[in-house]
This record gives C-alpha cells, structure tokens and sequence, in this order.
C-alpha cells in the first residue's frame, strides 16, 4: 500500500515540476514511469482503484489552484478528470495481459487518445496535457503545425516508454543501445525541424500595432455594481495613456467592464466618445444578453469591438464555458440538474451562463499609411478573440484562424488564481495555438500575464503579475495556413482509432486462446 502511494504521489509531483512555471519540462520525459510501474501486473480492479489515486495526485498537484475561486469547480476535477486515468489503467492492464511489455508500445497512443477525448462535451478540461510540458522547448515543438500539442504529448510518452525499457533490468545490452539512440533520435529530429522551420519562415513586416491594458482590477471588488464607475475610469485613464503610443487596437482584458456593455448607455457613450477623440478602435470584454422567443434571458460572456466614428459595434460570445464555474455541465440532465438546483441554493458563486454560437471574425479598419493624409483608402484586417478558458482548446482556435483572420487575440482574468501557477501555465498554453496554426497572438490579462506572441510560439513583452501595466508591440499577420489549421486533429483521431484497433485485437486474442 505504501509503495504504491509512493509511486502515484511521485507521478503526480513529476508531471506538477514538469509543468510552468517551473522550467523542468524534461521531467515529463520520466513522470509516467513510475505509474507505469506501479500498475505492471496488477489485477484490472487493482489497476482502476491505483490509476484513479495516480489520476487524483496529478490534478490535485497540477490543478489545486482552482480552489481559489471555486471550491465545487475543484471538487468537481478532482472526481471526474482521474475517471480518464483510471479507465486508461483498466485498458492498460488489459492490453498487458495480452501482449505482456509488448503493451507499452501501445502506451503513446492510448494516453494521447484519452488526451483528446478530455476535450469534448460541457465537462471538458484538457488543461493538464503533458505536450504543455514542452512549451518552453520552442526549437522542439515546431511540429506541433502538423499535429497539435498532441503530437509533443505522443513523443513524452514514448520517451516514457523508451526510458522505462532502458531502466529495466530485463532490457539486453543490445537493446538498450537501439534505446538510446533512439531517444536521442527522438529529440534531436524535432529540434532540427524547428531548427529549420523558424529560419526558412521569417517573420513578415508589421500588420498593426496594438496596445495591450492590464488593468490589475480586484476582481472580488469589480463585480460590485458601485465599482462600474471606477472600472471605467481605470481604463479611461490607461486608454489615453497608450493613445500616446499611436496603436492601431487596443485591448482591455475579459469582462473589464463587467456589466452589459451595449445596454449600460452611459459607458458605451464613453467609450465611443474616447474611441473618437483619439482616433483608436477599442476592444473589450464585457457581458451581453439576450431574450429568446420562449421568454428566457440568456448572459453571455462576450467581447466588443468599437470602432472610431461609427455608431456600430461588433461582438463575439464564449462558446466554450468553464464547469462548474461559468456554467453547471448537462444542467438539465440527471444528476446535474439536481446538482445545480444543490450549488445555485448554496450560493457558490456558480456562473448561469449561455454559450455562444459562432467563430465570430471582427474586422478592424486601418488607413493605409503609405496613402496621402487626406485619403480615404483604408485597410481591413481580421482577427479573432478566444475568451480565458477557450484559448485551452486547439480546435476552437483552429476554426477562429481557418476563418482567414490575420492574427488571434486571447483575453482572460486569471486573477482569481492569485500567485499560483495557473496564470503560467495558462500563458504558456497559447504558445502551441501559435505554433499550431503560425499565427501570432495578443494576449492582455486582467493581472497578468499580458504578452505576445509570435508564430513560433515566442512570447515578447511579458507583463508581470498584479501590477498596473500597458504592454505595446508591432504585431505580424499570419506566417502560413498550417497542416493542422486545414485538416484538424487528423494525428490525434489516427491514435485514437490506432486505440480501439488494438484494444479489439486483444478482445479477439483472447478469444482464440480460448479456443
């Protein structure tokens, strides 16, 4: 009992260190070995009760932060994410009893697998994804165009794998040698593809200049109504301080001004009136809402783009919600819908809203500078907005940059997280959404961290946590149209039937041992 704690614990705490902020990324590379080991030879019961414990360590060291703003939103991770371990055990086991150490090679695509399946549905959390490990390891992850962050998930297990084999006292001299060179080879050839890639693709000239606005807000104090006022003056003030820096766009983070926007006159006027006077298209956070035919008045969590001299203004919803925070999973499903009736009556802090629809394009006009003054001519460029949590999903940012957007924007309020280690690792995230479709992206944070960042997934600029900042930079358009912006998650959807095939493999095998 006590070893096997040992080794669950020690998973748990390796992947942790292997994540940001700390950059020890290369302890990914060994953080599956010791689950490995623990559930070598173990009975499918012992195997589900043991990866379930290793699941549980790993998000309780990876994710506790979440308890900072939402005790049932913690509570809610920490039951249903280790499920995914947990079944990955049982096939695991299984799929060893068949094709004994044979099994681990089928490891890479059984993790990378339910990897993936973690992104779907309203419970979705993909956020613990040990491809994020390498994030700092920009020369090797330049793959990522073709496979996604899966693809650097795929690699760190197999160089648990191959690692495991060569730890192994079993493993001949022979044998360990075709190992190691082999891991070596593993690491090398992605490094020199990113290599190559980050020099024959040079970044191109300046698409716009944009100023990024941290506004450091409290944000247990902002979403009292008597505070409207002084949200508003905060980024009054911010605004005609980064006007001196001439941008094209400014940003302000998610929900900086935390009421509904196109329904408060008074603010909106304000900000048409700033937006004028100085001559700069302002893009916000805010909250917006609606009444269908049935009567029922649905929020969202939306953004806003006000152009200069236009009475106009364009506005994206978040599609993809944070559970148990923004919005209860399946709330009208048994037993969600008595869970959220329980959270709503216990005043939580629980979200009720609705989710978005479309991959909104935003279309920023610009005068051309090369024109004469008294031109008219002008420029449009488009760019999308990801909302916090959705910047997690590769697939949602993918269809944004499949829209023809020239750059992607992320805006978020990580200052509920305090100084953990969620607002790194949620900046660092964004680097494989760069990479993966060679975009850049403008990041702007509440608290931080604020930055951009280029195609290669090299972020610039980096605000620090919980201070007052304006972060400003040229930003470039979009390098290439990327394998995977064309073609989706092809990689992980060939693991994951590579998966199933051999999971029915070993069904029939037993079958025919029967007989």
């Amino acid at each position: 009992m006590r070893n096997n704690l040992a080794l669950s614990a020690l998973t748990g705490i390796l992947v942790a260190l292997s994540l940001p902020p700390f950059r020890m990324g290369f302890l990914a590379y060994v953080a599956l070995i010791p689950f490995f080991l623990l559930i070598e030879n173990k009975s499918l019961k012992e195997s589900c009760v043991w990866s379930y414990v290793t699941g549980l360590c790993i998000n309780v060291t990876s994710l506790f932060w979440i308890g900072w703003v939402t005790i049932p939103g913690l509570v809610g991770a920490l039951l249903i994410l280790p499920l995914f371990t947990s079944l990955y055990g049982i096939l695991h086991a299984f799929l060893f009893r068949r094709f004994h150490q044979v099994a681990y090679l089928i490891s890479p695509f059984l993790w990378t697998a339910f990897e993936y399946i973690q992104s779907f549905g309203e419970t979705a959390f993909p956020w613990v994804t040990l491809g994020y490990s390498q994030t700092y390891y920009t020369k090797i992850i330049q793959f990522a165009e073709f496979t996604s962050v899966y693809g650097v998930s795929f690699l760190v297990v197999t160089l648990n794998v191959l690692l495991l084999f060569l730890w192994k006292k079993s493993t001949t001299r022979r044998q360990k040698s075709i190992i190691v060179v082999a891991v070596i080879a593993l690491i090398f050839f992605p490094y020199l593809y990113g290599q190559k890639v980050m020099v024959s693709l040079p970044i191109k000239e300046k698409l716009c200049k944009i100023a990024l606005l941290q506004g450091n807000v409290d944000p247990f104090e902002k979403w009292q109504k008597y505070t409207d006022e002084d949200n508003v003056r905060i980024y009054e003030t911010l605004i005609r301080e980064a006007a001196a820096n001439r941008p094209d766009l400014i940003i302000m983070p998610e929900t900086a001004m935390p009421f509904f926007l196109r329904y408060e006159p008074q603010y909106l006027r304000r900000l048409r009136h700033i937006a004028d006077s100085l001559d700069v298209a302002i893009f916000t956070g805010g909250l917006d809402y609606e009444y269908n035919r049935g009567g029922r008045n649905h929020h969202y969590n939306a953004t806003f783009l006000i152009e200069p001299h236009s009475l106009g203004i364009q506005s994206y919803r978040k599609m993809q919600l944070v559970p148990f925070s923004e919005k209860v999973p399946y709330r009208n499903y048994f037993p969600f819908n008595v869970l959220k009736n329980l959270l709503f009556d216990m005043e939580l802090g629980i979200g009720d809203y609705s989710s978005g629809e479309d991959y909104t394009v935003f279309y920023l006009p610009m005068k051309d500078e090369e024109e004469n003054a008294d031109s008219s001519s002008v420029n449009i460029t488009r760019f999308s907005s990801a909302i916090c949590y959705e910047s997690v999903f590769p697939d949602i940012n993918r269809r944004f940059v499949k829209e023809n957007i020239d750059f992607l924007t992320v805006v978020t309020n990580d200052a509920w997280f305090g100084k953990t280690s969620a607002p790194y690792q949620h900046a660092q995230i964004a680097v494989f959404r760069a990479i993966e479709n060679r975009i850049s992206i403008a990041r702007c944070a509440n608290t931080g961290i604020s930055c951009f960042i280029d195609p290669f997934g090299r972020i610039r600029n980096e605000s620090k946590l919980f201070v007052k900042t304006i972060v400003v930079d040229d930003i470039s358009p979009r390098l290439a149209t990327t394998f995977y912006t064309t073609h989706g998650n092809v990689f992980a959807k060939i693991v994951s039937l590579v998966s199933i095939v051999v999971f029915i493999v070993g069904i029939f095998k037993k079958a025919f041992h029967r007989d």
